[in-house]
């Protein structure tokens, strides 16, 4: 018999079995010439190779992953944007400065193996968990600058601190939770306030980034193609104010953030107002869906806002969630399907009991200093008698009024439309059509409560029935 194939088996089998010892050996010799710096987070992955390729050169042949997805442009339309999705693969970058009349390379190398464990939880950063590596000659690149440099990149582009372009172009809103599209994803599991096509780790493809973005409803001022009473618009500048003394806010030692409470019947421009106010003083508007979150999720979500300030909280209908302090939505603990995946190719999802939001925990939200400066909140009704008196409460007259200030500020009651405003109205959508005021006065006249939406779908009959009147002819 032949002992060599027993031999050979056995040896096989011993560097098989001691592998990972053998290559821990080897990497301490090689590991005297070549130094590895591994990074554990996603956020620190990409705000790296962001930088990275943007600020350094690199070896143009390299493995690429493309990609598209759906998004808003200007223009109003929906549609395909294009993109390179950059630390997907490794590369090799070369040092800015020389050493020895050589700009060293270095390699930026992913990891194979995809981490596990749920992408939301930041609060403990498993070290175990590598995204990626920078390998390099030790002595030839400093990677405390590399990582200090790119970090203040992302900061200044999430705070549009340098970037003066990005201050006439923060109006976006987000939906949360959004299970249906990534805005969800991008700004609880990357937590840098951005929509993802601003993040520089996608290098779009035949888009520019200016682009895209939602549409504004209206051309120049938004709040002025609405129809309320002066004090009403006399608030909107108390806003213009806010947004711009932030510093004085910071000198006073006053916590830079307001609060609003709008109520009255469906269909009084509660939303309309927001949204105008929001597109005017270019300010995102983060709307909130408390029907689908828990406490941890609103407050997951809440901490965040402060990425993206100043910023607009929206919340709307509160009465269909709470009847005062009590929670009518979610009467029982419910489920969602939670993300564990380390990254998007290997995401898996798993069933969570969530308990039901309380009120205690919104309140909470509301009322912290260091979780709040730099959000304007606004809260909604149809029905002021199921708000409870923390957020607002009748004053001796039959009044609502601020229950307390610093958390919500005012009480705004949005009624029903004057008789000046609806002419108002009238006369701008029935411009081409001003024999039919006669009409539009009688009308008027005759019925005492009508709402902007109301009154609005009046006059628009009128109109179209006009235009397709005249077409005809």
């Amino acid at each position: 018999m032949d002992l060599s194939l027993f031999t050979g088996g056995a040896i096989l089998g011993a560097v098989i079995g001691f592998w990972n010892q053998i290559k821990s050996f080897l990497w301490s010799i090689v590991s005297i010439l070549i130094q590895k710096a591994d990074i554990t987070t996603e956020e620190a992955h990409n705000t790296i190779i962001a930088y990275l390729y943007k600020e350094y050169k690199h070896v143009s042949i390299y493995d690429q992953v493309f990609g598209a997805q759906n998004e808003s442009y200007r223009t109003g339309k929906y549609g395909l944007v294009s993109y390179e999705q950059l630390g997907k693969k490794s590369m090799i970058f070369f040092d800015r400065s020389k050493k020895c009349f050589i700009n060293f390379p270095f390699v930026f190398s992913i990891n194979q193996e995809s981490p596990k464990g749920n992408g939301t939880e930041y609060s403990e950063v498993d070290t175990n968990k590598v995204f990626s590596s920078l390998l390099f000659i030790r002595g030839t690149i400093n990677i405390d600058q590399i990582i200090e440099e790119a970090t203040k990149v992302r900061n200044n582009l999430a705070w549009n601190i340098e970037d003066k372009e990005g201050k006439t172009d923060r109006f976006e809103i987000f939906f949360l939770p959004d299970k249906e599209t990534d805005n969800q994803k991008y700004f609880q599991k990357q937590k840098d306030g951005l929509v993802w096509y601003k993040q520089n780790q996608y290098r779009l493809i035949g888009t520019g980034m200016d682009e895209l973005g939602r549409k504004k409803t209206t051309q120049g001022s938004a709040i002025s193609n609405l129809y309320f009473p002066d004090d009403i618009k006399k608030l909107i500048r108390s806003i213009e104010l806010w947004v711009k003394s932030e510093q004085w806010y910071k000198e006073k030692n006053i916590p830079w953030k307001r609060g609003w409470l709008l109520y009255g019947p469906p269909g009084t421009g509660k939303t309309a107002l927001v949204r105008a106010f929001a597109e005017d003083l270019d300010l995102p508007i983060y709307v909130f869906s408390l029907a689908q979150m828990s406490n941890g999720t609103l407050m997951d979500c809440w901490k965040n806002l402060q990425l993206n300030i100043p910023c607009i909280a929206l919340i709307e209908d509160i009465d269909n969630i709470f009847d005062g302090r009590k929670n009518i939505c979610q009467k029982m603990p419910f489920y969602t399907n939670t993300s564990t995946g380390g990254n998007e190719d290997n995401d898996t999802s798993q069933t969570k009991v969530m308990q039901p939001l309380t009120f205690d925990c919104f309140i909470n939200c509301l009322d912290g200093v260091d979780k709040s400066i730099g959000v304007f909140t606004i809260i909604t009704t149809n029905n002021i008698h199921k708000v409870d008196e923390a957020i607002g409460k009748p004053n001796d007259n039959g009044e609502y009024v601020s229950s307390r200030p610093g958390r919500i500020d005012k009480v705004i009651e949005l009624s029903y439309m004057s008789k000046d405003n609806r002419r108002e109205m009238a006369k701008k959508i029935l411009s081409e059509y001003l024999e039919k005021m006669s009409d539009v006065e009688q009308h008027i006249d005759s019925i005492e409560k009508e709402t902007p939406a109301q009154f609005q779908e009046y006059c628009a009959q009128i109109a179209l029935e006009e235009h397709w009147r005249r077409e005809g002819n």
